[in-house]
């Protein structure tokens, strides 16, 4: 009976740090119901230099609004794009971000913890990603 009990709370350890270890899926893909994976509708890569947004929606997006939030309780700098055509791919200074006040983002004065892209398709569909940061 005591090796049951063992067993059965090793399995169960066993399967919780396995499931965690399983839900670090990419960041960048969605799960089909075919179960297949295609691209996420906006693709976002971060540098030291840049934020570089990419359309995948299939379709132009507008009102994109690029938010980079950094680490403490600043608020985040942002930046506007009114349209971005299918598969346009957008590569952002960090330098054009700017904060309610106007202030500009600068890496030397603010270390950024995370980007979020919001933006809405031609046909009203509303599509967001987030990413931390990594330069």
């Amino acid at each position: 009976r005591r090796r049951s009990v063992i067993t059965t709370v090793g399995l169960i350890a066993a399967s919780w740090l396995l499931s965690g270890c399983s839900n670090q899926s990419a960041p960048e893909t969605r799960p089909l119901g075919t179960g297949g994976v295609e691209p996420a509708a906006i693709g976002l890569e971060t540098s030291n230099q840049s934020v570089t947004v990419t359309n995948n929606a299939g379709k132009p997006i507008e009102d994109v609004l690029i938010a980079i939030q950094p680490v403490g309780i600043a608020p985040p700098f942002t930046l506007s794009v009114r349209r971005m055509e299918n598969a346009e791919k957008r590569d952002i200074s960090v330098g054009q971000f700017r904060s309610n006040d106007g202030t500009t983002f600068s890496p030397r004065l603010y270390k950024p913890r995370q980007v979020t892209v919001t933006a809405t398709d031609i046909v009203g569909k509303k599509h967001e990603i987030t990413k931390p940061w990594k330069p």
